[in-house]
């Protein structure tokens, strides 16, 4: 279908709204899965971007880099290991339960389990009392019910692929936010995600047409707006030519196994859970039933099998020793971990081996590497116990669910790789040269609204902050 815009009659102007003595401070702006690559072909012809944050870097997401764990380091400075919600799907293999299968302990935020992600952490947001939500695929202490416009609006334009008008009722909600009197506005405008997923990111120049809309919606809503900009991304995006039906694989290799949406199997000997397309969990039965882990060397063999498939990028799995994690690549292995002596790194396929680093350090020796910040994201993820005992990256190109998926995905995001987990960032004010993950957005977020990060005493950002950081779940122990 031919991509077009519309104008509802009562989101056609929002700064007819009222903007108080106390407007925010500051804006975060957050256009779901931009790629870099096309901010930087692109920014010459975005005059509000470019003019009003002209000052840009990049950041570092998050393990799995999709919508939904990825907002968690923005509004509550955390990683998804932290916030236990450890995908878009994901498996509670010790969640009690009468059968065996459908079982309880199976979840998809993609349908009726989405409300279910602001149960399934315990984690404070900004939402809570400094910021107000435009719009927000993390419903997580949000000032009002359930948003149940937005997710009819959004039901309607996965149907219809008309995500101009999310878009619009994004922008259309900023402009009332406004007068809403606290700190933070945060706002999240879809299309560039979801029209690269649906239509794909070279077809008719969809995507780019949706940024260049965002753009002028940003420049007639903040026209005037005093306050700072912040401008990120949840994850990045890569086209898709080849889809692995990664479920279709570990059954042959592991024996039956359920995947999304078919989760009726009796007497599975394996789950699979996507998120993003390009990344998986992959849970397996361990000896003594499903509350029990398998084998570290069943996982390190499986991890191998797949590893000789064409189109997996890399395969991490549990390592013996506590918080350590191998990542079983095509080209050879590495292992991560923590101590309390700090991060580290070690195997020929990394660019560089180090010991002993703390978490900024870490990551500037990372950064420039294929698995940026491999050491934090892979340890602070298996914290979790809904964690997979693999976790799948796909290369890019490739994916790993049916092609007989409707819609078919023609772009996805989710991997450990850097062209999954690195963001851009841009803001209204200097940035310095820092190497950041999207968790120290929230701190900078925090900072210029004048606020306490102290207020937010079981995120990643505050552990950090404070040289307390271990691997671990808000409000349970570690695994």
């Amino acid at each position: 279908m031919r991509w077009r815009t519309l104008d509802p009659p009562s989101m056609t102007d929002p700064r007819k709204t009222t903007e108080p003595s106390g407007a925010p401070r500051l804006a975060v702006l957050i256009i779901d899965g931009l790629p870099i690559g096309m901010l930087e072909r692109m920014r010459g012809d975005l005059p509000f971007l470019r003019d009003r944050t002209p000052h840009q870097t990049t950041a570092v997401s998050c393990f799995p880099s999709t919508t939904g764990p990825a907002y968690f380091p923005f509004l509550a400075g955390s990683s998804p290991g932290r916030a236990n919600v450890t995908g878009i799907r994901w498996f509670d293999r010790e969640q009690p339960t009468r059968t065996r299968f459908p079982h309880r302990g199976l979840r998809s935020y993609v349908g009726p389990d989405a409300g279910k992600m602001t149960s399934d952490t315990v984690l404070r947001t900004l939402f809570a009392a400094d910021a107000w939500p435009a719009s927000s695929p993390v419903a997580k202490d949000i000032p009002k019910h359930r948003e149940k416009s937005r997710d009819a609006l959004w039901a309607f334009a996965h149907f219809t692929e008309r995500w101009d008008l999310a878009d619009r009722r994004t922008n259309w909600k900023l402009g009332r936010a406004m007068g809403k009197g606290r700190p933070v506005v945060f706002a999240v405008f879809p299309s560039v995600d979801e029209y690269g997923h649906t239509l794909g990111l070279d077809q008719d120049g969809h995507a780019e047409r949706a940024l260049t809309a965002i753009d002028a919606m940003l420049e007639r809503t903040l026209d005037g707006f005093a306050g700072e900009l912040i401008v990120s991304a949840d994850h990045g995006l890569t086209a898709t030519h080849t889809h692995i039906d990664l479920r279709a694989v570990v059954q042959r290799l592991a024996g039956p196994t359920v995947a999304f949406p078919l989760i009726g199997k009796p007497n599975p000997a394996a789950v699979v859970c996507e998120s993003g397309n390009a990344m998986a969990h992959v849970y397996l039965r361990g000896p003594d039933g499903w509350r029990s882990r398998p084998e570290t060397e069943r996982c390190r063999e499986l991890a191998g099998e797949l590893c000789g498939l064409e189109g997996i990028d890399s395969v991490a799995i549990r390592a013996d020793a506590p918080y350590s994690a191998d990542l079983i690549t095509p080209a050879g292995s590495g292992t991560v971990g923590w101590s309390p002596e700090g991060f580290w790194q070690r195997g020929p396929v990394f660019g560089a081996s180090f010991e002993q680093l703390g978490p900024r350090e870490a990551l500037g020796r990372t950064l420039d590497e294929e698995w940026p910040d491999a050491p934090f994201a892979l340890t602070a993820l298996f914290a979790s116990r809904r964690t997979g005992d693999l976790l799948v990256s796909a290369k890019v190109g490739y994916d790993l669910r049916t092609e007989r998926e409707w819609p078919v995905h023609n772009a996805s995001h989710g991997a450990l790789h850097r062209s999954h987990t690195v963001v851009p960032l841009l803001s209204s004010v200097p940035l310095d040269r820092a190497p950041r993950r999207t968790i120290d957005v929230f701190t900078e977020t925090v900072e210029r609204a004048g606020l306490d990060l102290a207020g937010y005493p079981q995120s990643d950002a505050w552990l950090m902050a404070q040289g307390m950081w271990t691997p671990g779940v808000a409000g349970a122990d570690a695994a």
